[in-house]
């Protein structure tokens, strides 16, 4: 079977419309070839996947319908050197070969999501889950630095979502209408979707409005205070074909999401003598608004046979409030106070990108460039407001313990694919410059503030060989970058009297952009029928940030902390899928990755990966498929150090090996009518990933179960 030839893609959009995951499709075709050849554009250069010099995860629309996914953390939970912590109702952090947080960047339709916000890159606050995944027509996960191509925030991986537009409903048809809805049960999580799409005279238009309703994701006891949800989302694209070579495009998009818990704090002493919650509430919101309008143009130039350019605007808000009301009894006495907090996290963007390509041959050589910019400028605040109420009077304070500050970034990237015979080379280069500096403030905590400015070269080279028409190897190095961000260079957080502990973080403008140096070998075989792909990594990560404890204040008694740059960080580690099919119909999916690493001490980092994988069974009939499959991981024992409650240092939470078994079933009840049910956790195994519980010490585990046995079911209905 041949690939038809398809439109180069361009970068920033990952705009392909023939992604799909070698292992997820069946093709109807004769016996000597069993799969199609997949294409991706993680690499900005549109490709077989199989022909890729590097790592990339591919997740279609089908396998988050199959699989009954809502969440980042459902999504990429089957991926070897992937994780995502928290869930439904909780912030959720990426983690890609033992790197975690900002330093995974995440891109939804050539727009850099909201940064996550968390101490050590935690994301305890606000993750990246601020966009709405029913939308999404396929997910391609970069294992690895890729700043080459995406600039800051990619030194550890990439995330690049691409939604759909009206031409992957209409097809030939002018009209389409649809209804969607659907449970999850590892939050009890009801969605709806209505969709409409139009092609009118030389335009086409797609309508999309979501509505969700739920709670926080379960762990397998059901002991969490569970938060409910309550969200919705409504988008808008519009794509105007002005002639052959012109196309006018736009979209709006806006998501909102809420939650609420009213479940309180217990005494802290059985005997009453602490305080007591008598009302508990705590309220959180994140909304993103989205707009995007751009042109593409396609024909015959010097420079380009391709080009988009995009002018782009993206403003996410996430506010939390907490409101407690408590009691205790001293000596007879009855004290109440009650306190209330308000923190808000704004992060507003507005960018401008061009991409283009051109491709070009001299005699055997054959050359895919693709070069273009990126202009962007970014705001961010924290403020916060905190309230108490006691016998003592009513205390108001407002503070922003993090500068309003103002980020300019400057990106230019140029990369070209060339082939010769068997050979293929695929350099690349990108410059950027970031400026930092503080909206408003001058100081902070008495600390002096000024601009923070970052340049970077971010060079990528690829050599690969074709052994065979099935058979090739390659060699990649690539680098990444991520410029200091505004929250550990302009913060000055005290914690005191805290659970944590009794210290100040002081700002620190005077940081450094981290860097990584990334080595993958790797080899790919794709007959068609078996496809095997494997590779082992080495990243070195210099001027790593991290916090440091730099002194103490004898008057205060306090502990004052530091983000500052640290000595590297390496991580190493090994990946392998395998996929055979055994006939038309019937095809095994394996799956097994491991990342290891250590700091400059020599100690394991946090964000390690034990040996984890999954087997999966896919039986495909004309009229409907079905799964099974196996998850597994082993133990994990190679931990860094944690501190308990009361400062003692003890060696952090270890894990144990694990086996789960999935299953489930997709129908065509109609030609527009489908169904899909699924069951996660079959025999209701209780189980601790170690991504859940990794840096945290073994008292703080309690609650960090995998859920038990869950369900899931889609429909989707057709007009």
């Amino acid at each position: 079977m041949q690939l038809k030839p398809v439109p180069l893609a361009l970068c920033a959009l990952s705009s392909s419309a023939g992604l799909m995951s070698f292992h997820s499709l069946a093709v109807q075709q004769a016996e000597a070839e069993k799969m199609t050849t997949v294409v991706v554009t993680a690499t900005c250069i549109e490709q077989p996947l199989s022909e890729t010099n590097g790592s990339v995860a591919v997740i279609t629309s089908e396998d988050i319908a199959r699989e009954g996914s809502t969440e980042l953390y459902d999504v990429l939970s089957h991926e070897p050197g992937v994780s995502v912590s928290g869930g439904a109702g909780r912030p959720q952090t990426i983690t890609i070969r033992g790197m975690s947080g900002n330093r995974i960047a995440v891109i939804k339709d050539g727009v850099k999501v909201a940064d996550g916000y968390g101490a050590s890159d935690l994301n305890d606050v606000a993750g990246h889950n601020s966009f709405d995944l029913g939308d999404v027509k396929q997910i391609e996960v970069v294992k690895g630095a890729d700043s080459s191509l995406y600039g800051s925030g990619a030194i550890g991986g990439v995330v690049v979502l691409t939604s759909k537009t009206a031409s992957d409903y209409l097809g030939s048809e002018d009209h389409y209408a649809g209804l969607e809805g659907g449970y999850s049960g590892i939050s009890d999580k009801y969605t709806s979707t209505l969709t409409t799409a139009a092609r009118l005279g030389d335009t086409a238009h797609l309508v999309r409005v979501s509505y969700w309703q739920g709670s926080e994701s379960k762990n397998h006891d059901q002991s969490l205070y569970l938060r409910n949800i309550d969200g919705f989302n409504a988008a808008l694209t519009s794509e105007w074909f002005l002639n052959d070579s012109w196309t006018l495009k736009g979209k709006a998009d806006y998501y909102q999401q809420q939650v609420r818990r009213e479940q309180g704090i217990p005494p802290t002493q059985p005997d009453g003598g602490g305080w007591q919650a008598s009302s508990f509430l705590e309220e959180g919101e994140t909304s993103t608004l989205s707009v995007r309008a751009g042109a593409e143009w396609e024909g015959e130039a010097l420079l380009a046979e391709q080009a988009d350019i995009n002018l782009y605007y993206r403003q996410t808000d996430t506010l939390s409030d907490k409101d407690i009301a408590m009691q205790r009894t001293q000596e007879g006495l009855v004290f109440k106070r009650r306190q209330s907090e308000s923190r808000a996290f704004n992060d507003h963007l507005i960018g401008l990108s061009a991409d283009l390509q051109q491709r070009a041959a001299h005699g055997e050589v054959e050359h895919a460039i693709a070069w273009g910019m990126e202009l962007e400028s970014m705001l961010h605040e924290r403020p916060v407001s905190k309230r108490i109420a006691d016998w003592s009077g009513d205390t108001q304070q407002d503070s922003a313990p993090f500068a309003s500050a103002r980020t300019h970034n400057l990106g230019v990237y140029l990369h070209d694919d060339i082939r010769w015979g068997k050979w293929n080379l695929a350099p690349g280069l990108r410059f950027d410059y970031q400026q930092m500096s503080s909206e408003v403030e001058e100081t902070i905590g008495g600390y002096p503030l000024h601009d923070l400015s970052s340049g970077e070269l971010s060079p990528s080279l690829s050599l690969a060989y074709q052994w065979t028409p099935a058979l090739n190897s390659y060699l990649s190095y690539s680098h990444g970058f991520l410029a200091p961000s505004y929250a550990k260079a302009y913060g000055f957080v005290p914690h005191l009297s805290s659970d944590l502990g009794n210290f100040v973080i002081r700002p620190n403008a005077d940081l450094e952009a981290e860097t990584s140096d990334n080595l993958e070998l790797g080899a790919k075989y794709d007959d068609g029928q078996l496809a095997v792909y494997g590779a082992v990594f080495y990243s070195v990560f210099d001027n790593f940030i991290s916090e440091k404890t730099i002194g103490w204040n004898e008057a205060a008694k306090y502990a004052e902390v530091q983000y500052q740059n640290l000595d590297g960080v390496k991580t190493y580690g090994a990946e392998m899928s395998v996929s055979y099919w055994f006939s038309e119909r019937l095809n095994l999916v394996s799956k097994l990755g491991i990342v290891d690493g250590e700091d400059e001490h020599g100690e394991p980092i946090r964000t390690l990966t034990p040996l984890e994988g999954n087997s999966m069974l896919l039986y495909l009939q004309d009229n409907w498929q079905s799964f099974v499959r196996v998850n597994y991981a082993g133990a994990m024992d190679k931990v860094p150090s944690c501190q308990d409650e009361l400062g003692i240092s003890q060696r952090c939470a270890t894990t144990s090996g694990w086996m789960t078994f999935d299953a489930g079933a997709g129908f065509n009840l109609t030609q527009d009518f489908r169904i899909n049910a699924s069951v996660h956790n079959l025999f209701d195994h209780q189980y601790t990933r170690y991504q859940d519980v990794a840096g945290v010490s073994e008292a703080q585990t309690t609650f960090s179960t995998e859920p038990g046995r869950y369900f899931s079911v889609n429909a989707k209905y057709s007009f």
